[in-house]
C-alpha cells in the first residue's frame, strides 16, 4: 500500500512540476509578447510628433493666408473709407423701427450724416 502511495505521490509531483513549468514558459511569452507591444507603442508615439508637424504646417500656412487677406481687406476698407466723402444715400421709405436702430455706419466713431 505504501508503494502504492509513493507512486501516487511521485505521478502528482511530477505532473504539477510539468505543469509549473509549462506555465512558467507561457508566462514569459506573455511577457516577451507585451515586451514587443511596448516597443510597438513606442515607435508609433515617436513618429506621432513628426506626423502632427507635417499635418500643422498645412494648416499653419492657410491661416497665415487668411490672416494676410484680412489684413489686406481691412487696409483697403479703410482707404475706401479715407477717400469717401460723407454721403450716405438715405432711402425714400423710412420704417419707424429703422429710426429705433442705432447707426450702424459710423466714421472715427461720429455717425455719418445724410447729405
Amino acid at each position: 500500500m505504501t508503494t502504492f502511495v509513493q507512486l501516487l505521490l511521485a505521478v502528482v509531483i511530477t505532473t504539477l512540476t510539468f505543469l509549473m513549468a509549462f506555465a512558467a514558459i507561457q508566462v514569459f511569452h506573455i511577457l516577451h509578447e507585451f515586451r514587443l507591444a511596448l516597443q510597438k507603442l513606442n515607435r508609433i508615439l515617436g513618429h506621432t510628433q513628426s506626423l502632427s508637424e507635417t499635418a500643422a504646417r498645412p494648416v499653419a500656412a492657410v491661416n497665415e493666408f487668411y490672416t494676410e487677406v484680412k489684413d489686406l481687406v481691412n487696409q483697403t476698407q479703410d482707404q475706401i473709407i479715407a477717400h469717401t466723402p460723407d454721403r450716405v444715400i438715405a432711402p425714400k421709405h423710412q420704417h419707424r423701427s429703422s429710426r429705433l436702430r442705432p447707426h450702424l455706419f459710423r466714421r472715427a466713431g461720429i455717425p455719418i450724416r445724410p447729405s
